[in-house]
C-alpha cells in the first residue's frame, strides 16, 4: 500500500491538519516497516490551466507554425514537445564523473506557479519569434 497525504504542521511541528488519516494510514501497516519522505507541499498545475494550454496555446502555436511552413506542426504532440524542449529542459550532472545530461520535464511535473511561467515564457516566445499574440485566460476575444 502507498499513500500520499496532505497535512499541515504549525510552527512547533505539530499535525495540525490531516492528523486522522495519518494515524488510519500508518495503523494499516501496523508491524509492518516503512519508507517516510516528507516534503513541502507544492500545488500541482490546475486542469483550467492544462485546458488553456492544450485548448488555446497549442492550437495557436499549430496554425501559426504550419502557416510558416513548418509542416512537422501538423500534430499537437509535435508542438508540445517543441515548447517543453525549448523552456523545459533540466540538466543534470553526475557527482562522480561530472557528466552531464540533459531532460525534458513534464508538464503534468510543473507546480501552478511553473505553469503559469511556461505559459508566460511560450506567450513571449511566440509573440517575438512567430510574430503571433496569444492572450492570456482570463482575456476577452472579440469574435470578426
Amino acid at each position: 500500500m502507498k499513500a500520499n497525504l496532505i497535512i499541515q504542521v504549525d510552527q512547533q511541528g505539530k499535525v495540525i491538519a490531516g492528523r486522522r488519516k495519518l494515524i488510519q494510514a500508518l495503523q494499516s501497516l501496523s508491524g509492518q516497516r516503512l519508507l517516510l519522505t516528507i516534503e513541502k507541499y507544492k500545488r500541482k498545475r490546475t486542469s483550467p490551466q492544462n485546458r488553456y494550454l492544450h485548448g488555446v496555446v497549442f492550437p495557436m502555436l499549430q496554425d501559426r507554425l504550419i502557416e510558416l511552413g513548418w509542416k512537422e506542426a501538423v500534430s499537437i504532440e509535435w508542438v508540445k514537445d517543441l515548447m517543453k524542449y525549448q523552456f523545459l529542459k533540466m540538466e543534470t550532472a553526475n557527482e562522480k564523473t561530472g557528466e552531464v545530461i540533459t531532460s525534458i520535464r513534464a508538464t503534468s511535473s510543473l507546480t501552478t506557479s511553473e505553469m503559469m511561467d511556461f505559459i508566460a515564457d511560450i506567450q513571449q516566445w511566440s509573440a517575438e519569434t512567430l510574430e503571433l499574440y496569444i492572450p492570456d485566460p482570463n482575456e476577452q476575444t472579440e469574435l470578426i
